[in-house]
């Protein structure tokens, strides 16, 4: 009797487990499709650091981006733009790249939200475990939650508008907190959080001037193409 009710027990457990999974798969997945027309976009982009190691004003530039992955920054001057979740890319979280978790059902601005936990399946681009919150009424991915062994955090949280028929960032905010690294490393952020000082504080970006889908050409996310003027 013990042997079966452990059997029932365990496969009962399984079956939620699986079930969670596939909630969070389908949670995920529906950000994607809320994307799938979304081609290109250009826009201008400011860039404002309170960080004790970072030292600087703020910063303009333009930003283009291509599906899936194309990324392209213009500025007149010296820029620093903080990829790891200050770049958006509604195709950087696909389901199949990912174990997904569902940790909790929420209330996110008064709406329905969702908190998935993703661990990669595989070495990669991303190798980091990643924690997203995700309005599930909108399809929108309010915060992520990005962190690494050794103590390494990064977390963004998202504001969005309407553009073209997409809803896109109008503002990131990232909280940062960075222990100290190795000289060698070469990694977003990383090379700014000096061998026995740990870096912390924040980063705030803000988004305009966006045109949808005007048709960018591959050519100019090569290195050999001509800077376009704006």
């Amino acid at each position: 009797m013990k042997k079966i009710l452990f059997c029932v027990t365990f496969i009962l457990l399984s079956a939620g487990v699986s079930l969670a999974q596939d909630e969070g798969t389908r949670y995920l997945e529906s950000v994607a499709k809320a994307y799938e027309g979304l081609k290109d976009y250009t826009c201008d982009v400011r860039v404002h650091f309170d960080v004790e190691v970072l030292k600087s004003p703020d910063m303009e530039a333009k930003v283009y981006y291509k599906a899936p992955d194309k990324l392209k920054v213009e500025s007149k001057k010296i820029f620093f733009f903080p990829r790891e979740g200050g770049f958006f890319n509604p195709a950087t979280f696909k389901s199949q790249d990912f174990d997904i978790i569902l940790l909790e059902r929420l209330t996110y601005d008064g709406g329905k939200a969702v908190k998935l936990k993703l661990i990669p399946k595989k070495a990669g681009k991303i190798t980091q475990e990643t924690t997203l919150t995700i309005d599930t009424e909108r399809n929108l991915i309010r915060e992520m939650n990005m962190s690494q062994f050794g103590g390494r955090v990064i977390k963004a949280t998202i504001e969005y508008g309407n553009f073209g028929n997409f809803q896109l960032p109008t503002r990131i905010g990232l909280d940062l907190d960075i222990p100290p690294q190795e000289p060698n490393e070469s990694k977003e952020f990383d090379q700014f959080a000096q061998r026995g000082r740990r870096m912390t504080g924040k980063v705030d970006i803000t988004y305009s001037k966006y045109k949808v889908n005007s048709g960018l050409s591959d050519e100019m996310f090569t290195e050999k193409a001509p800077q376009k003027k704006w």
